[in-house]
């Protein structure tokens, strides 16, 4: 399991700090949202190369980077994807998190090393202990995610092998609560055989976003040892950060990680799931970074939308590849730096398209733009595209 959770120290990843510095070539910067919001580099992967080499040389202290700096980085993984460090073959093919350069892992380790001095904001010391204690990021007992397993009669039965992963902010946020039992239904109406687990906590995403590496790997364990004792072997995943930590950390042999709108397209495309009422809209879809740019999945989310009668699909300006980042991903939820909103910078891109709906794939990005478009009074709505096709049927 050790090799599969990539667990390093800033140290080990000295050498991509020097590619990122050596570079010059600036494509981390020309996208990246911290600094498209702020015209700060200091927020791109070169300037976070350059604080990480002075703490690692000694020139700065751990304890001397402001928490501003420290905790902007959302993990959109524009850089990461846009660097020409990262294009050679090997790198393509073979790259982890060990040997790409990313300004979302430089700022993973910057932050591992306030962890390990005890020194960390207030609100992300909250966090981390609620995912100690709860293994939610929320506080709230984990006895609550079993009842509303309970009461949705989808608790996972022994012999089934297809475990729906709700992840860590459902049922505790309602917003990814009606993600879930949206998808739930339409799991159901296709006739699919699945489960929800009671007993699942947070993929390790948030924490190893945080910098809790050792929490990362307990919370990989307590998965692990759950996907084993009921034989799974095929996993739908409602947000885009599980699928990813589930995909390149956990090394799970013989099982299927699947995104929930791969499935959906699947089941329409099988016929299991005919959408027939017209659902007339203009509507806009807003990528996710974990989904869009980290795994290259855009094709099935827009196929699933395309299916329901009477939706009008748009495209934002910054779309597929060069989707703007909503600021939900890595501390963006829990903590507010100061003139970084990125939520309102996509949530005027996606209102902008004059659509009447933001139709999205994660759990995090709705939290994010619906606080966005409320907070602007944009005449728009945010939902799940589960929630949209459940509406179709």
């Amino acid at each position: 399991m050790g090799e599969a959770l990539q667990s390093l120290e800033l140290s080990d990843y000295e050498p991509q700090l020097w590619s990122c510095l050596s570079c010059f070539c600036g494509l981390c910067v020309e996208g990246c949202p911290c600094y498209r919001a702020t015209l700060k580099e200091v927020f791109t992967a070169r300037g976070l190369s350059q604080v990480a080499l002075a703490v690692l040389e000694g020139q700065l202290d751990i304890e001397e980077v402001p928490d501003w700096l420290l905790y902007a980085c959302s993990g959109c993984r524009w850089c990461e994807w846009d660097c020409s460090m990262n294009t050679p073959k090997f790198i393509v093919e073979h790259g982890d998190r060990r040997t790409r350069v990313s300004g979302a892992t430089i700022a993973e380790l910057l932050r591992a090393l306030r962890v390990e001095v005890g020194l960390v904001p207030r609100q992300i010391r909250d966090v981390l202990n609620s995912l100690v204690r709860y293994g939610n990021p929320y506080g709230l007992p984990r006895a609550k995610k079993a009842r509303w397993v309970e009461e949705l009669g989808a608790g996972l039965r022994k012999g089934q092998d297809t475990l729906l992963f709700v992840g860590s902010s459902v049922p505790f946020e309602d917003r990814a609560r009606e993600m879930a039992e949206a998808l739930t239904a339409l799991l159901r109406l296709a006739g699919l055989d699945f489960g929800i687990s009671g007993d699942e906590v947070d993929s390790g995403a948030t924490a190893r976003a945080l910098g809790e590496e050792g929490l990362f790997a307990e919370l990989v364990e307590h998965n692990k040892r759950l996907f084993e004792g009921h034989g799974i072997r095929r996993i739908i995943c409602l947000s885009p950060h599980d699928y990813d930590a589930f995909t390149h950390y956990y090394g799970l042999e013989g099982v299927e990680i699947i995104h929930y709108t791969q499935v959906l397209y699947e089941l329409i495309s099988s016929g299991r799931l005919r959408p027939k009422k017209a659902l007339r809209m203009r509507a806009v879809y807003h990528d996710p970074c974990y989904l869009g740019r980290r795994h290259g999945i855009y094709d099935e989310p827009r196929a699933v939308l395309s299916a329901i009668p009477g939706l009008e699909l748009h495209e934002p300006r910054w779309t597929r590849e060069r989707s703007f980042c909503c600021g939900g991903g890595g501390p963006g939820l829990f903590y507010d730096v100061p003139g970084l909103e990125l939520h309102f910078l996509r949530a005027e891109q996606l209102a902008e398209t004059g659509a009447d709906m933001v139709a999205v794939a994660c759990p995090l990005c709705k939290q994010m733009l619906d606080s966005a478009v409320k907070s602007k009074d944009y005449e728009v709505e945010v939902r799940g595209i589960e929630e949209l096709l459940l509406a179709a049927l």
